[in-house]
């Protein structure tokens, strides 16, 4: 025979919470107050695992673009803007993008090259 009993906690539109409570508890997971610090916990995690930057990161480990998929993109929208079927705002806003990432691939590409000099150099006896 199933549980009969349910949570002694309100919801918060003052109706009985409906749930079943924990095993020799008075309140479901959702409101026994001992469980509080889990709850926000859980809250402020899901609130990280959420936000842009950790979505931004976890599609850009699974898409690995290199500058000549960036440039595939940027013309594909060129295309789509001059058919209407892409905002110039949007257009505008890829372009930016398209442009700081290559902006800083060169930098990071200058990087290497300069370190490899200095390894080069530094090998060699003056």
């Amino acid at each position: 025979m199933p549980d009969a009993r349910k949570c002694s906690s309100l919801n918060r539109d003052g109706k009985p919470c409906s749930a079943t409570p924990r095993s020799g508890r008075e309140h479901c997971a959702w409101h026994d107050p001992d469980l509080e610090a889990n709850r926000r916990a859980g809250r402020v995690a899901g609130g990280r695992n959420r936000s842009n930057a950790a979505r931004a990161r976890k599609r850009m480990s699974t898409t690995g673009m290199d500058l000549a998929s960036v440039d595939a993109l940027l013309c594909i929208a060129l295309l789509d803007l001059l058919d209407g079927e892409l905002e110039p705002g949007v257009a505008s806003s890829a372009a930016t993008l398209g442009r700081a990432i290559a902006t800083i691939r060169q930098a990071g590409d200058i990087e290497a090259r300069l370190a490899a000099l200095e390894a080069q150099r530094g090998g060699r006896s003056a």
